[in-house]
């Protein structure tokens, strides 16, 4: 399971560049991970003074076991830095999800290690059961960590479901290596 956090900020104004190709922006630090790459969301939400933060791995794992008011100083703080010729305001709000640290999650996404093959993720989304259908971005295949990946996961899911209730077909997980695939076809 991946880390991976996104750290909403929202400002009394504007104070960072905007416009054509000022949407993103770096913050190079000698700690790795930093509070890095920043967005803007001016261009999809005109007025809402948002930036965002993106944090990773140690850093998210830190973040999220402190309170919020240290998070937004910090984060502040590296504005300032990036910023020094502009008067960058305190933030008035701050957003950060703790999925980490959620019992019921423990990561942000999945992050599937080398050689992982299609019989692993048939695995995570065969019915438990024959009732408890599991599906989201982790199941699928080609697109795992996506939100695209959750998306075709649930049609696929959907299809599995549906065919089971309409059709009393059962989900059937490939094989783990091709010629057992070979095997069963002959």
């Amino acid at each position: 399971m991946g880390v991976y956090t996104k750290i909403f900020l929202e400002f009394p104004r504007k104070f960072w560049p905007t416009g054509p190709g000022k949407q993103f922006f770096v913050y190079a630090s000698s700690r790795r991970g930093y509070y890095g790459m920043w967005q803007s969301f001016e261009q999809e939400y005109p007025g809402a003074n948002v930036l965002m933060v993106t944090v990773t791995d140690v850093e998210s794992r830190r973040i999220e076991q402190q309170p919020d008011n240290v998070t937004m100083a910090e984060a502040v703080g590296v504005l300032r830095n990036m910023f020094p010729d502009r008067d960058v305001p305190d933030a008035t709000d701050i957003y950060v999800p703790r999925w980490w640290s959620n019992r019921f999650f423990k990561g942000s996404y999945s992050n599937w290690p080398v050689g992982v093959n299609r019989y692993e993720y048939d695995q995570l989304r065969a019915p438990v059961g024959g009732r408890v259908y599991f599906t989201g971005e982790h199941t699928s295949e080609r697109y795992n960590g996506y939100v695209h990946g959750a998306y075709l996961a649930g049609l696929d899911s959907a299809d599995i479901l549906m065919n089971k209730v309409l059709n009393n077909v059962e989900f059937k997980a490939r094989p783990k290596y091709d010629d057992e695939q070979k095997a069963e076809e002959e």
